[in-house]
Formats: structure tokens, sequence, C-alpha cells
């Protein structure tokens, strides 16, 4: 994964913890709740998961699911208390038009991987 720093257009390589699949619920997951987001006559009907626990108080991922076909609304994860990462997902398409948007840009071809510092980016 890569990180671009708004400021100084830096990048930089982040190694990712686990493997993220946005269209697939871990099977360990918790059912939050079932809700319908739009509004009347134009709405669709979602479901929130978690990884919460019982007797654990901070999720460290939640996400947001149609109730029909399980595609993605939206994901959270959160890394620490200053670092959280938040997707959402719209105007969703089978296959990919572009696989190009999977290159990252080339200032991040030699970007090495560096720990970022607890007091944020």
């Amino acid at each position: 994964m890569f990180q671009i720093d708004q400021k100084t257009k830096d990048c930089s390589k982040i190694g990712l913890t686990e493997a993220w699949d946005p269209f697939d619920i871990p099977a360990n997951s918790t059912f939050e709740d079932q809700y319908i987001i739009g509004g009347p006559g134009d709405n669709v009907e979602v479901q929130e998961w978690s990884d919460r626990k019982p007797a654990r108080q901070h999720e460290t991922w939640v996400g947001v699911y149609t109730l029909k076909d399980c595609y993605p609304v939206q994901e959270t994860y959160v890394r620490n208390s200053s670092v959280t990462t938040s997707t959402r997902f719209f105007n969703l398409q089978l296959g990919i038009s572009d696989p190009d948007v999977f290159t990252p840009p080339s200032t991040c071809q030699s970007a090495r991987p560096e720990r970022m510092s607890e007091s944020g980016c």
C-alpha cells in the first residue's frame, strides 16, 4: 500500500498487516445493525459488520454492505488513535474498466518502507 503526503507530495510504502478484500465479510465478524440508506422510493438496505468481540470496547474494522448481493458501501479501519482509513464505494461495475489505476505513481517506484510514528502522519 502507498501513502502520499498531501503537503509534500512524497510517497512512501506502508506494509499491510493482513490481506484485505472489500467484497468479503470476514467469517469471524460480528453483526452490528441493519438499516436503509437513501430516501423514500430510492433506497438500499444495508448491514453493518465489525470485528468487535464481547467485552471489547473498540473495533478496528467496521464494514457496511448491501443486503442484496453484499456489495461494499463503506469500510473503516482504525490502526491506532490517530490513524483511521475510511473507504466509500460508489458507482460499482463488474470487472476492471481501467487496470492502469493499479499502477502506483512514478514517485513511488523508489519509495522505501517506513514505520509511521504514533503521533500520526
